[in-house]
């Protein structure tokens, strides 16, 4: 063969590799560092996926699992929507970070480019707290014996280290104006400026912190223990008062998850060892939702949709309410023997994490 022959065959040959690494790399493109992001996925080569870790419902009733493109068993903490792309989510794992860009159906490894969160343990993610900077997110991950805050422009991209400490985990944490919000995993709760680079201990709780919400421009702070009990402090912090009522009623200070009225911030619900409830007066007093038909007395995850309707967790299933817990549907979110640790309602979609 000539050397023009030669040449055309070399550039074929090149141009069909790149065609075919290119056609078979999932789709990211999600900024404007679209390659190198693309570059971040991992483990895109394995065509096997997991189904069960996942799963979304287009209608709200009806659920399929996701494809989790991943070998290793995975259990889910958190799982978020880019506050710029409602097809983009985000779940964080006691495996890394994994990314979704078509609204959940299909769920890949990924880290930046500098494996900061590489097989790290992620647990929180918050989306959309800067309406001047949408594409600002915060993570807390532990990894190394460290727990870390890092915050990215870019869709995990890169990263920035915004707070680390030493042999702790931030199980959970909020953001309001400038000041992360940290429970830790020795019970501390730390405020710390972003811009100032400071922080100070606003109290220690003696136990794991697992669940965390500020509002009221940091005034009022609700707090739940792994140890069992809820918290609430009206001063910023300075003074936490223990809510009695529910240490009268086994199970029921055993909080997994709560979640606070957004308009109506006294209101507070509470997915419980014992049940769903509900408090109208910051956690004085509280009610069980008894019409619930559940098989087991445990409830793991909550969210409620901006029509107020309800959607708890009981063992694999889910049930929902849309006339405040008077009467009630059972989903089946397809999920095995796994039990539901997430419910994110994404416009008229719901989905689900799941963990072992």
């Amino acid at each position: 063969m000539n050397k023009t022959g030669d040449a055309i065959a070399i550039i074929l040959i090149w141009g069909g590799l790149i065609y075919m690494l290119f056609n078979f790399l999932p789709d990211i493109n999600f900024s404007k560092n679209s390659l190198a992001s693309t570059f971040s996925v991992l483990d895109f080569s394995n065509d096997n996926y997991q189904e069960g870790i996942i799963t979304i419902s287009e209608d709200k009733e009806n659920f399929q699992s996701a494809a989790f493109y991943f070998n290793k068993p995975v259990d889910i903490f958190d799982i978020k929507v880019s506050a710029i792309d409602s097809n983009l989510l985000f779940a964080g794992s006691d495996k890394g970070l994994f990314i979704s860009r078509n609204n959940g159906s299909d769920w890949y490894a990924f880290s930046d480019l500098e494996k900061k969160i590489y097989s790290a343990k992620v647990y929180k993610i918050l989306t959309g707290v800067n309406s001047d900077e949408k594409g600002e997110i915060f993570v807390s991950v532990f990894k190394n014996g460290k727990g870390m805050i890092y915050r990215t422009f870019d869709n995990f991209f890169s990263l920035e280290k915004i707070f680390e400490i030493n042999n702790e985990a931030i199980y959970d944490f909020d953001i309001l104006n400038g000041f992360l919000y940290l429970g830790l995993s020795d019970g501390r709760i730390l405020a710390y400026s972003i811009n100032k680079k400071e922080f100070r201990v606003l109290n220690n709780l003696s136990s794991p912190i697992i669940d965390l919400d500020v509002k009221r421009n940091g005034q009022l702070i609700y707090v739940a223990l792994k140890s069992g009990g809820f918290l609430v402090s009206q001063d910023g912090g300075k003074n936490f008062i223990r809510q009695k009522y529910l240490d009268r009623y086994k199970g029921t200070n055993k909080i997994k998850m709560f979640f606070v009225d957004l308009l109506n911030n006294s209101t507070i619900y509470a997915a419980t060892q014992s049940g769903l409830i509900c408090s109208y007066d910051f956690g004085n007093s509280w009610k069980a939702f008894k019409s619930i038909p559940l098989e087991k007395s445990m409830t793991s995850a909550l969210d409620i949709d901006n029509k107020g309707k309800i959607y708890v967790a009981s063992d694999s299933k889910i049930y929902s309410s849309c006339d405040s817990g008077s009467n009630w549907k059972i989903l089946d979110p397809q999920i095995g023997k796994r039990e539901v640790s997430i419910i994110i309602l994404n416009n008229d979609k719901i989905i689900i994490g799941t963990r072992h």
